[in-house]
């Protein structure tokens, strides 16, 4: 397939750039501003998603091969991925075989994954929760959402996943919260996307105590 303005590399580098610009409107410390980017962001997802799901279904039906076609390309397919439409796997970390490692003083070793800090928030009264509400939380610029579900509370990352977007705006269907953007189905117990079991949300333990104090364990 021809490539039009952008080759594969330039494409991945606006992506990376948008993320980076998404990350910064994160952080903005203008409720209003914040609100409203994400706001414009949420319409124009929904405009771009529907058609492009009808015309996959249209190839799917009157033009297979084509459609195969189309989801080799590597920017149409990076597209396709972020609305659901395609399945895209994570490439595999390619290990050299045969490699001699040479000699590392302990004074050259660092923690690869150094443990995070934990801490647990105190969120008020769990009488306070309305039942089947979505809450945005933040601290530490984690961000994170909970929620009341048949009496029970429930506190998962407020990020679709391979996305930046929030999802606290997104709606609730028994225990499975439904992403706004992408229609992706998380089960809030354990964060697992419904379809994409590869897919999952990071899950924070809940504690209520006996007075009815929230309390949520938050890893930054």
């Amino acid at each position: 397939m021809k490539k039009v303005i952008f080759s594969d590399e330039e494409f991945e580098e606006n992506l990376q750039h948008l993320n980076r610009l998404m990350e910064e409107a994160e952080i903005l410390p203008y409720p209003n501003a914040k609100e409203l980017i994400f706001s414009i962001l949420k319409y124009f997802d929904s405009v771009h998603r529907e058609p492009l799901s009808r015309m996959m279904e249209m190839l799917k039906e009157k033009d297979p091969s084509l459609r195969k076609d189309i989801e080799g390309d590597f920017s149409v397919k990076t597209m396709l991925g972020l609305y659901d439409l395609v399945e895209v796997k994570e490439p595999e970390p390619t290990v050299e075989k045969d490699k001699v490692l040479g000699f590392v003083s302990m004074e050259e070793v660092t923690v690869l994954n150094p443990e995070k800090n934990k801490e647990w928030l105190e969120l008020g009264n769990v009488k306070d929760l309305v039942e089947k509400k979505l809450y945005a939380k933040n601290f530490e610029r984690v961000n994170f959402l909970i929620s009341k579900v048949d009496k029970k509370v429930y506190a998962v990352e407020n990020q679709c996943v391979d996305s930046i977007l929030p999802i606290d705006s997104g709606k609730l269907e028994e225990h499975f919260l439904i992403c706004p953007w992408h229609g992706c189905r998380y089960d809030l117990k354990t964060g697992i996307a419904e379809n994409h079991p590869q897919k999952k949300l990071e899950v924070y333990p809940v504690e209520i105590e006996e007075d009815g104090l929230l309390k949520v364990e938050i890893s930054y």
